[in-house]
């Protein structure tokens, strides 16, 4: 029997049932929506799919523009994860957002989980990538795949260790403190904005790994981690100028806690671009890279068509910002 359903954020507990067994991110998970839907307010779910003993999920939002609904997942990398390859689904997808008459879809897939199987290679794009240590090989091989520079932030980690500070209150406080500023500082993407409510929720999870350091009882910087038993995620870094020189050393004991946990791999992000200045930072930690790719879906191509002639867009390209039509 084929079931297309969505549980919805009222739903935790269903949420969370759904997930068992599934490998899955941080970003698919009810806490990391949630949080998200108290910045965007957008309507958000888990879609699921089930036939037999297959299962393929993805938490989707659903945005309106001048009278219709597209979708998008939320902050992070999530995208479709299933239990096995099932080369119909894609039909089935079609299906399910016809029915809900959506326009189009902006589906941002995490490479580790990504199955081809699930999408048309036609609406697949990539222009960046993602980076992944693999947290199964020995802290000793952890150190030697850092660059020269990283091997010297951390040989002395066992020292700076001492002085890191865990109490979740403080880092918060810190953290919620400078977060706006910070932005403004590196120009960072509006879409970096979060709510203070998402913030402050964010800092209060049990999935959540905050750990911060400074001088003379002063927090400087602070690195929050997300994690499931699949992935360890990089979600935030954020330091005064002087306070740049912990973030190695934070990134380290946060790697550190997660092969504590046995969670097998942990995700840095990337840039905007390949070879952009933050993708080549991450290249220096001795990381792989995976190319992120995001689905760029149109379901109902009349309607998309006229909402891109009414901004003054071209329809038939998809090579840059989707949907155009919401670009500023």
């Amino acid at each position: 029997m084929i079931k297309s359903s969505f549980i919805s954020l009222e739903s935790p507990s269903k949420w969370k049932e759904a997930l068992k067994g599934i490998k899955h991110s941080f970003a698919h998970t009810w806490e990391n929506c949630y949080a998200m839907n108290l910045t965007t307010g957008y309507n958000t779910y888990l879609y699921c799919f089930e036939k037999d003993n297959i299962k393929i999920l993805c938490p989707i939002a659903e945005r309106e523009y001048n009278g219709y609904k597209d979708i998008v997942t939320p902050y992070g990398f999530s995208g479709f994860t299933g239990s096995e390859d099932y080369s119909d689904f894609k039909n089935h997808w079609k299906e399910f957002v016809e029915e809900r008459n959506y326009v189009c879809g902006y589906i941002s897939l995490n490479p580790v989980l990504q199955n081809s199987s699930y999408f048309f290679n036609k609406d697949s794009f990539s222009s960046a990538s993602l980076y992944f240590i693999d947290l199964k090989l020995s802290l000793t091989e952890l150190f030697e795949n850092l660059d020269a520079n990283r091997r010297r932030q951390i040989k002395n980690y066992r020292k700076i260790e001492a002085s890191f500070v865990y109490d979740q209150k403080i880092l918060a406080d810190f953290f919620i403190d400078n977060y706006y500023n910070f932005l403004k500082r590196i120009n960072a993407s509006s879409i970096n904005y979060f709510s203070k409510e998402t913030l402050e929720y964010i800092c209060s999870l049990e999935n959540v790994f905050m750990v911060g350091a400074g001088e003379n009882n002063k927090i400087e910087a602070v690195y929050i981690f997300g994690y499931t038993q699949y992935i360890g995620d990089c979600l935030f870094n954020i330091s005064t100028f002087e306070g740049r020189e912990y973030t190695t050393p934070l990134l380290w004991c946060g790697l550190k806690y997660f092969r504590s946990k046995k969670i097998p791999v942990m995700s840095l992000g990337g840039g905007s671009k390949n070879d952009d200045s933050i993708d080549k930072s991450k290249q220096r930690f001795g990381s792989y890279r995976l190319p992120f790719v995001n689905l760029k879906q149109v379901y109902n191509s009349n309607v998309y068509k006229k909402l891109c002639d009414e901004k003054g867009v071209d329809a038939f390209d998809r090579t840059g910002y989707f949907p155009e039509y919401r670009k500023n």
